[in-house]
């Protein structure tokens, strides 16, 4: 089915059970996608244009030099401007596929039709673009929305269990930053995630994304759970999946709004989000190597407020209302790195 999102809004958005090849572009069209997902999109009976790259993904492979033979490949095919780029597969694929779109022939359309829970609640739709630097996650990108972004659910029955508890926790970070809690507490249940929760916060996002394409204002919002998430990945080494850092760094964020004398959310909701997540507890990297990442995350910079010329946009939930932003030094966190371990340690601990 196609969403219904505001006029003017630069995708078209379907979700569907099984993948329809009549959403695939009716002109000039190369696909590029993981390789992972080769069999099942072939067993879907869809097709392979022309200069069809299928690559082997990894967050280490998400740097530029990826993209150049892409590009040349596109080259010689070739593409122009007129043509689209089909991308399939997951986040680290999205991001950089879509990018790859930006900078040929400085930008042509491209679909992205994610096949992780992952991607299809937290890539492509927006058009946040990027690759990685050695400095830290997604520092060099374009904003460059899809034409289409095409969801289905059929591709996440070859998702190992993982994978799909850590797409999981971007829709909970989507329930988390409406403040409800009622809609979270569904999400910590085990098992694949109901449509109608990919529905709302694909609908909550186009509508923050449609007032706010880059990022000035609003869709900072959507940042919850990835300032100190991402400083967590990487420096993890990337053993934290995206959506894990995500989940530990949502729950981070509750910590720190209550720090920053905001509503708390309830006890025993906190604590089951810490059982869900105390797996993960040796994988968490210490605090001394998560500062330098958080330093140069891309949504910091000079402010000219109280926390001065390092400051980070910090996005802090409130129960039962939208979270609330706030300019804060990186070194906030120091605090609720430790409490976060310490509640993983021991989910009952009074916080």
């Amino acid at each position: 089915m196609e969403l219904s999102l505001p006029a003017g809004f630069p995708t078209q958005v379907f979700v569907e059970e099984a993948p329809r090849a009549s959403l695939l572009p009716t002109g000039s069209w190369t696909l590029v996608g993981d390789d992972a997902v080769r069999p099942a999109w072939r067993g879907a009976g869809l097709p392979e244009p022309p200069g069809t790259l299928w690559v082997p993904v990894s967050e280490a492979s998400k740097r530029l030099s990826t993209l150049e033979p892409w590009l040349e490949t596109w080259a010689g095919i070739p593409l122009t401007r007129h043509s689209t780029v089909v991308a399939v597969g997951g986040g680290v694929l999205t991001d950089m596929a879509g990018l790859a779109a930006a900078l040929y022939m400085r930008g042509i359309a491209w679909q992205a039709w994610p096949t992780t829970l992952l991607a299809q609640v937290d890539a492509g739709l927006g058009g946040k673009t990027a690759c990685d630097l050695a400095a830290g996650k997604n520092l060099a990108g374009a904003f460059h929305p899809p034409v289409s972004f095409v969801a289905c659910r059929s591709f996440l029955a070859t998702l190992p269990p993982r994978q799909l508890e850590s797409g999981a926790w971007e829709l909970f970070k989507m329930a988390v930053l409406e403040g409800d809690v009622p809609w979270a507490e569904r999400l910590l249940l085990p098992g694949v995630p109901e449509a109608s929760s990919l529905l709302r916060a694909l609908h909550a996002k186009a509508g923050i994304v449609h007032r706010d394409l880059r990022e000035a204002g609003e869709r900072r919002l959507l940042n919850l759970g990835h300032t100190l998430g991402h400083a967590l990945e990487a420096a993890s080494g990337y053993a934290l999946l995206h959506g894990e850092a995500v989940g530990l760094g949502t729950l981070a964020a509750m910590l720190l709004a209550e720090a920053q004398g905001l509503e708390p959310f309830p006890r025993d909701f906190k604590a089951r989000t810490a059982e869900r997540l105390r797996h993960l507890l040796p994988a968490i990297p210490p605090w001394e190597a998560c500062l330098p990442l958080l330093r140069v995350d891309k949504k910091s910079g000079p402010e000219g407020e109280r926390s001065g010329p390092t400051a980070i946009h910090c996005i802090l939930p409130r129960p039962r209302t939208t979270a609330d932003v706030r300019a804060l030094p990186p070194e906030v966190w120091r605090d609720v790195h430790a409490r976060m371990g310490a509640l993983l340690n021991d989910p009952e601990m009074t916080t």
